[in-house]
């Protein structure tokens, strides 16, 4: 394991694109990525993660996607693959296919059964994560998943699981509370094990980033990558200015993604490439469906306020 992997900065979570017969299409996986890999400030990508539709791509396709975006994006540079799984052996298995196929860390996500009370103590996730790092020999990113969804560990639990798993190597923080960011944030930074805070509450960025962080993690990243390092640039600079001008820019496009139902946020921001030209398509997978004309319109609107796109 690579003990020295410790990521920061910009890492967008790319979109798996598809054809109209919802074949991979990596072509457009290519060129996608190599966007990406080229944003100064992106420093790693996440691959099958949320933005990817994970859940609707074959073993194969899983594979497949890892290959093509570690071939394009470079040997040395970074692809950290999603594992989504529902038992702690599933996951070993996972994150062992996509170390084979190239991936140089795994996105942890909490099992969703989680979701009814398992993280109210810290057992199941302790015993989850730990089997995963012990029959898995490589770098994690352990999601901390909303309050709000039922499934966030505590402060006390991430706590623990970082001081007591050497192979976590950083936290994608997406608590989408302020104060639970900043109490986890706190808590992290007092550990021994100093770990990567990468956040991820994507309608509350700038004020995030301002208590503190190491970076920012976000399926956005696969259409404003730049803006995202900008603003980042801003924090580490200390140019609250520089950060709110960015911020601004921004607003519009993250309001538009991640408003209500949160299911089509990652289908969005395909119409929003395609609008851009930057694909050719936003074809999505069942049980995601095509947005409507009128949803489309309010994207292209928040590319023109946020100066992406000529009105």
């Amino acid at each position: 394991m690579n003990q020295a992997f410790k990521p920061r900065g910009i890492i967008p979570a790319h979109i798996t694109p598809f054809r109209e017969d919802f074949s991979l299409d990596e072509t457009e996986l290519r060129r996608h990525i190599s966007h990406l890999a080229g944003v100064d400030g992106v420093n790693a990508i996440i691959s099958n993660g949320h933005a990817g539709e994970v859940t609707a791509l074959t073993d194969g396709e899983y594979i497949r996607v890892i290959e093509v975006a570690k071939d394009e994006a470079g040997k040395d540079f970074p692809i950290i693959s999603g594992v989504v799984c529902e038992t702690a052996k599933a996951a070993a298995e996972k994150a062992r296919i996509a170390q084979r196929a190239g991936a140089d860390g795994i996105l942890l996500f909490p099992p969703n059964v989680f979701g009814l009370g398992g993280t109210v103590t810290s057992d199941l996730p302790r015993r989850f994560v730990s089997t995963v790092a012990e029959k898995a020999d490589i770098p994690i990113v352990l999601f901390q998943f909303s309050v709000q969804s039922k499934m966030a560990y505590t402060t006390d639990t991430l706590v623990s699981l970082v001081e007591d798993i050497p192979s976590i190597v950083a936290i994608k923080e997406g608590s989408d509370d302020l104060q639970r960011y900043e109490e986890n944030l706190r808590a992290l930074r007092r550990c021994e094990n100093q770990v990567s805070i990468l956040c991820t509450n994507n309608t509350k960025l700038l004020p995030s980033l301002a208590v503190g962080g190491d970076g920012i993690i976000s399926g956005s990243g696969s259409v404003i990558a730049e803006l995202l390092a900008q603003l980042f640039h801003g924090i580490e600079n200390n140019d609250l200015f520089a950060a709110r001008e960015v911020y601004q820019k921004m607003f519009p496009l993250m309001q538009v993604f991640y408003r209500t139902p949160l299911l089509d946020m990652h289908n969005r921001m395909k119409a929003a490439l395609k609008l851009l030209g930057r694909q050719k398509r936003a074809v999505v997978r069942e049980p995601l469906a095509p947005i409507g004309p009128e949803e489309q319109e309010r994207i292209r609107q928040a590319l023109v306020e946020s100066g992406l796109l000529n009105g």
